[in-house]
């Protein structure tokens, strides 16, 4: 995933500065993978409210930050919010995962973000800071939005951590309709089977690393080439056009651990709703309990 945001790090060389796409990432908070991303450009981390995070990078012996990274922060009450605070000049890092830690929350919390896209973008509406609007007659900015581990988010049955398909039923039906606005899916998955069918067609443009296997059924033509896949070395990949003709093995650079530069603390994190304790029977007291009996009595 690095190797292809620094792809399209490189081609704005090429594009006056209103063609350049809005770079979002969706961070899974493994780990400081994300100060990988301090190395190629400013970084705008979109961060929950009620939460945050802390980076630290390391020194030297004069107590020197061995390097300066641009990194700001900007903070959101509803995840709806997040389409609002894009910079283009940056990349938009979503601080969002890593703080939810109740399954029951995944689903609907992505639900909702993709739900605000969708709506943004048919509308119009998504505008990223640093466009010159009145230059684009009423149409949506390129907006490029990079998902790590899309079958977490958009699982196959059994494959996610929650039962709910609500978050990926949502961009499935919408796939096309967002790519039609300007904005751009770019996702990995740790296996073709793992990925909700539906979005599985909605991808154009496919790169495989070792021990990628695809079905018969829904791509003959690369399930011809599974043992080839399979015996890729680590850092190989072959890059699969719509027309399904393929590049040679290519060499993807490894890019370091984000430790090397310094780490990352995800302070506090997401509650479901109305996530109180509950109330045990002996903490009922009989007023209480006359009371509610008179109540149900009134009413009969």
């Amino acid at each position: 995933m690095y190797w292809l945001l620094e792809g399209f790090l490189k081609a704005r060389t090429q594009l006056p500065p209103d063609q350049w796409e809005t770079l979002v990432w969706f961070d899974r908070g493994k780990s400081s993978e994300v100060l990988q991303l301090c190395r190629m450009a400013p970084v705008r981390l979109l961060i929950p409210e009620s939460c945050d995070v802390n980076v630290t990078f390391f020194t030297d012996p004069e107590d020197e930050e061995v390097q300066h990274y641009d990194i700001e922060k900007r903070y959101f009450q509803d995840p709806k919010e997040v389409w609002n605070l894009l910079d283009r000049d940056h990349i938009n890092v979503l601080c969002l995962q890593r703080f939810i830690l109740h399954p029951s929350l995944v689903a609907p919390t992505t639900a909702k973000l993709f739900e605000a896209l969708i709506l943004k973008a048919m509308n119009y509406d998504l505008k990223p800071a640093g466009y010159s609007y009145s230059l684009m007659k009423g149409k949506n900015p390129r907006v490029a939005v990079f998902l790590d581990e899309l079958n977490n988010i958009a699982p196959s049955r059994g494959q996610g951590f929650s039962g709910d398909q609500q978050a990926g039923a949502i961009l499935q039906h919408n796939a096309e309709q967002l790519r039609s606005q300007n904005v751009r899916l770019v996702a990995s998955s740790h296996g073709w089977r793992k990925l909700r069918p539906g979005i599985r067609s909605s991808f154009q443009f496919l790169i495989s690393l070792r021990g990628a296997n695809y079905p018969s059924s829904e791509q003959p033509k690369l399930y011809r080439f599974n043992r080839l896949f399979e015996k890729l070395e680590p850092g190989q990949a072959i890059i699969a056009f719509p027309t399904k003709t393929f590049t040679d093995k290519i060499r993807i650079p490894w890019y370091g651990k984000g430790e090397d530069l310094g780490y990352i603390r995800y302070i506090g994190h997401l509650k479901p709703e109305g996530d109180k304790p509950r109330t045990s029977k002996s903490n009922v007291s009989l007023e209480d309990l006359v009371l509610a009996l008179k109540a149900v009595a009134s009413s009969q």
